[in-house]
């Protein structure tokens, strides 16, 4: 039951004396997930020491991920469209992401190719990603809005897949009163091909 000179719901510990429990209660509880956090980084960092044992089934060394194809998983993309000559792209978000499954022991030359951009900045200063890698390429344009990102992927650590991320500057409307906003439209990725 409250006290009369406390209202209803008021702590009942009074927080202008130290209470001798807490103190020692928190230090006891932060030390606890210290000690855990630096177990966990040990064994990480062991973990990263050794050279893998999993053994992944063997994987292709090349690709080729069509924007109309089954093998097109990724986040960050419009739903597929078609230009009139039939060519399949779709538009990227700010940031567009797909699996790769390849075998990345060794490096491999990559290509994108798209068939629009919002604005011509976004070619210059959209930057490509293999896992947390930065990578190197060039961009070459053929007619009004086709475009060619080329380079080479280096060699990876062996995995079941590999992310692939294209990170636009920014995004823009896709056209006058469409509420859309996209960067680049990209119609496919190929890896050693």
């Amino acid at each position: 039951m409250a006290d009369k000179n406390q209202p209803s719901g008021a702590n009942v510990l009074s927080f202008k004396t130290p209470e001798p429990r807490f103190p020692n209660a928190a230090i006891k509880y932060v030390d606890a997930l210290l000690t855990v956090q630096r177990d966990r980084f040990e064994r990480e960092l062991a973990a990263r020491d050794h050279t893998s044992t999993v053994k992944y089934p063997k994987l292709p060394e090349s690709a080729q991920i069509l924007a109309e194809s089954d093998t097109f998983v990724g986040a960050g993309w419009t739903n597929l469209g078609k230009r009139r000559d039939g060519t399949a792209f779709r538009w990227m978000g700010r940031i567009g992401s797909l699996l790769l499954p390849i075998d990345l022991s060794k490096p491999r030359p990559f290509l994108v190719r798209g068939c629009g951009f919002t604005k011509r900045r976004f070619l210059r200063e959209t930057t490509l990603w293999i896992e947390e890698t930065q990578l190197e390429f060039s961009l070459s344009r053929r007619g009004f809005n086709r475009w060619t990102f080329s380079g080479e992927i280096p060699a990876m650590p062996a995995r079941p897949f590999y992310l692939f991320r294209m990170q636009a500057p920014g995004l823009a409307p896709l056209a006058e009163g469409v509420d859309a906003q996209v960067s680049l439209a990209v119609s496919e990725l190929r890896v050693n091909c």
